[in-house]
């Protein structure tokens, strides 16, 4: 059985990855926006990026200061999330 910590540690690992999903795959099917506050230029993937990428830094920095090897597969699991989003950044702007 997992833990309840362990379970919560991975619900907060998996939200970004949610979140970058629906921003980047899902919302653009859905509703095809023309920008925030009827702008062109459509800020959301910019600013989804940045939270994200400061999100995941932020608790890769408090799993390793936990217990970094009980929370080792946690710790890669978040920097290959981190490392994704900075290159999805990378590529986008």
């Amino acid at each position: 059985m997992i833990k309840a910590s362990y379970l919560i540690k991975i619900i907060l690992l998996a939200l970004p990855a949610l979140l970058l999903l629906y921003v980047f795959v899902i919302r653009d099917r859905i509703d095809a926006v023309s920008g925030m506050g009827g702008g062109g230029y459509d800020l959301t993937k910019m600013y989804t990026l940045a939270g994200t990428g400061l999100y995941l830094f932020v608790l890769d920095l408090g799993l390793l200061i936990q217990d970094a090897a009980g929370n080792k597969f946690l710790l890669l699991a978040g920097t290959a999330l981190l490392i994704i989003t900075i290159v999805m950044a990378v590529r986008s702007f």
